[in-house]
């Protein structure tokens, strides 16, 4: 009777330890489904973005006008001193030609000279507008970077006043919301601020 007791309040307690455990159990759940209800629930911070449509920019920041056009200058000049050297080559060509037709070359030496002379000036050539054109593509380069800082700095120091989270290029996506759309505000800000170089 005795050993029937002892077995019937161990079980008992066996039992309460597996109901007080599975208690602590699904309390742990309950606690951690809690923490990811809570987490879930959390609304996400808002952020406050605004877009800039830089083709707009571009061709309507003085700076950037001036730039272009200071870049298209250079590249006439080149292009105009590439047509300079091509000419004095075809005709320098054009002449050994009517020479050697008009048998105006008494020894096969001469005609060499004459050749090996065009050769040497075609390489002369060949060796400016190559310098030439390093020396534009080097100028370019450095109104690029002129320009994309006046535009990062002025957006920097604009938006100091406006706190915005992000300030995006258009082309950085596929739809914004016009609302969003500040390209006149940086357009008239840049403009006010650039004070053209005196000529």
């Amino acid at each position: 009777m005795k050993k029937t007791s002892f077995a019937a309040k161990s079980l008992i307690v066996l039992i309460a330890a597996g109901m007080i455990s599975c208690a602590q159990g699904d309390n742990k759940e309950n606690v951690a489904d809690g923490a990811q209800a809570s987490t879930a629930d959390a609304p996400a911070p808002a952020l406050s973005i605004r877009y800039v449509d830089i083709d707009s920019v571009m061709a309507t920041y003085t700076l950037s006008k001036e730039l272009d056009e200071q870049g298209r200058k250079l590249m006439l000049d080149y292009q105009r001193m590439e047509n300079q050297k091509q000419n004095e080559l075809q005709n320098l060509a054009a002449q050994i030609e009517q020479k050697r037709n008009n048998n105006g070359y008494l020894s096969q030496e001469s005609f060499d000279a004459d050749v090996n002379n065009l050769n040497k000036k075609q390489n002369e050539a060949a060796n400016i507008l190559r310098a030439h054109q390093e020396k534009v593509q080097k100028q370019i380069a450095e109104f690029n970077r002129q320009l994309t800082d006046s535009i990062q700095n002025f957006i920097k120091d604009y938006n100091a006043t406006r706190n915005y989270d992000a300030i995006l290029y258009r082309a950085s996506g596929l739809y914004f919301n016009p609302a969003l759309e500040i390209t006149g505000e940086i357009i008239e800000g840049l403009n006010a601020r650039y004070t053209p170089k005196a000529e």
